[in-house]
């Protein structure tokens, strides 16, 4: 059973507490991630232009879809069973359960990595007509294994409450060395076999940092005899790695569907959009490393209210931070996208303006995904992620041949916020939880009030820049000021004694 409060450093934290520090932390390595990550595209933007990333972005894709497939969810399982046999004190199947998911998620991608090496040709012709891609595959499929490895530690360190070492080797290694190595190769040879190179070693490095840093911790287990309920673990990786391949359904199918039917340009400018936008969904990625085992463990305990306390405060939190970064992408769009990226990206606005709703609806319904794979609603998620994965997929073979990436957009941003939205009718009924943030009026009349004085001022006055810089300082010292960004927590004098 878990406690309310768990003894750190001779004082108590509460569960609340626990998330903020490790939301907090993760929302740190997320920025400098997200950083990295834009400088990258920037670079990759610039010297290889649309085409060039647009290849890049392909081979990318594969990866993701090869290496998410390949976890079998065993990444998401680790975060649920392993605070519960900490919890428990039970180091057998802890470390059972930790060499199975290791295990069967290797096998699986060597598999996998084989089935790519040899359909390399009909992706790159077939589907993609991107002669460049029969290079770029054989090379990148090194990276699946890797990537696989490490999002199966990550999920671990998560399990122990580890914020720092689960999400340093993805949020900052990897980017990191990816254009360490890329500007290093380019000395030589400016291509795209250069990006993949680095991407590749970029994510063996970090590979290799979570392989130690989970050895540490296995070390503190000691030898003992290894047992795993296989049977109640593949039971819910195999519904969370369904939820896993429709979740691809709606995340990379844009991308693969852009690439079937334009140009690599097009993908080039449309991955460029969605990069961005992906800054609003950073917030939410940060508090869900530590969030899902602490609901597992509550949920487990039957403390309802602790339940409602956490998902309530952590949806505040979340839209705090998305809204600022969802009003500059709004205002200040074409201005970054032309000025960062290049004038041919300009026409990837109207996509980042789309995308930015879904985004905005996502983080205002909260952690739903979490919440019902935490409390035991699993499958009834995995059946929604499946039904719009489905129906993103149709769209897109409507939208794109006629609309171009601004189709794929509209169906992308339709499809994820149908399954917040419904997800959110779905806890209600389930676990009498509502994950909507409180105290909102504020916020919405800040957001209509900037944006009607920015657009007065836009056409007639410098200053608008400034305008917007002043009030974004304002949100956040309001935000600050009333705990909605949770800064308290991170010092002892303001935690519960």
């Amino acid at each position: 059973m878990a406690e309310d409060y768990l003894e750190v450093g001779g004082l108590k934290e509460d569960n609340l507490t626990i998330g903020a520090k490790g939301g907090v932390i993760a929302l740190l390595l997320k920025v400098s991630s997200t950083v990295l990550g834009f400088l990258n595209q920037v670079i990759l933007a610039r010297i290889l232009g649309a085409g060039g990333l647009g290849e890049i972005l392909l081979a990318v894709s594969v990866v993701n879809i090869f290496a998410q497939i390949a976890k079998f969810g065993m990444e998401e399982v680790m975060m649920r069973f392993v605070p519960l046999y900490i919890d428990q004190k039970d180091n057998e199947k802890l470390k059972g359960t930790i060499f199975f998911a290791l295990k069967l998620s290797f096998l699986f991608s060597i598999v996998l990595c084989s089935i790519l090496v040899l359909s390399s040709k009909f992706i790159a012709i077939n589907i993609f007509h991107s002669e460049a891609l029969l290079t770029l595959l054989p090379i990148v499929v090194v990276a699946v294994p890797a990537a696989v490895i490490r999002g199966v530690i990550g999920g671990i360190l998560k399990g122990y409450k580890d914020a720092i070492r689960a999400l340093l080797p993805e949020f900052f290694i990897s980017p990191f060395f990816r254009i360490v190595i890329f500007l290093v190769l380019i000395i030589k040879n400016v291509s795209s076999i250069s990006a993949i190179i680095a991407f590749v070693l970029g994510e063996i490095i970090a590979v290799a940092l979570s392989i130690n840093f989970l050895l540490k911790e296995l070390k503190k287990i000691g030898t003992v005899k290894l047992r795993c309920e296989n049977k109640k673990v593949l039971d819910v990786a195999y519904t969370i790695i369904l939820t896993s391949v429709s979740v691809l359904l709606y995340t990379q199918a844009d991308i693969w569907m852009l690439g079937m039917f334009t140009s690599t340009e097009t993908v080039g400018v449309y991955g460029v959009a969605a990069k961005l936008v992906l800054l609003v969904y950073f917030p939410m990625l940060a508090f869900a490393t530590l969030i899902p085992p602490l609901i597992s463990s509550i949920h487990a305990s039957g403390n309802h209210d602790e339940l409602k306390k956490v998902v309530s405060e952590s949806t505040r939190w979340i839209l705090s931070m998305a809204l600022p970064i969802i009003l500059i992408l709004i205002l200040e769009g074409k201005v970054i996208l032309k000025y960062f990226f290049g004038e041919q990206f300009v026409s990837g606005y109207t996509v980042l303006l789309i995308l930015s709703i879904g985004q905005l609806i996502k983080a205002g319904s909260g952690l739903v995904g979490v919440l019902l794979q935490m409390t035991g609603e699993h499958k009834i998620y995995m059946k929604i992620n499946i039904f719009w994965g489905i129906v993103n997929i149709i769209l897109n073979i409507i939208l794109v041949p006629r609309f171009g990436m601004v189709g794929a957009a509209v169906a992308t941003a339709f499809c994820l916020s149908m399954i917040d939205i419904i997800g959110v009718f779905v806890i209600y009924k389930r676990l009498s939880l509502l994950t909507f943030a409180y105290g909102l009026k504020f916020d919405i009349v800040f957001i209509v009030v900037v944006a009607i004085f920015y657009f007065l001022l836009k056409d007639h006055n410098q200053w608008y820049h400034f305008l917007l810089v002043v009030s974004l300082t304002v949100y956040l010292w309001k935000s600050f000021a009333n705990n909605y960004i949770p800064w308290r927590m991170l010092f002892a004098k303001y935690r519960t004694e």
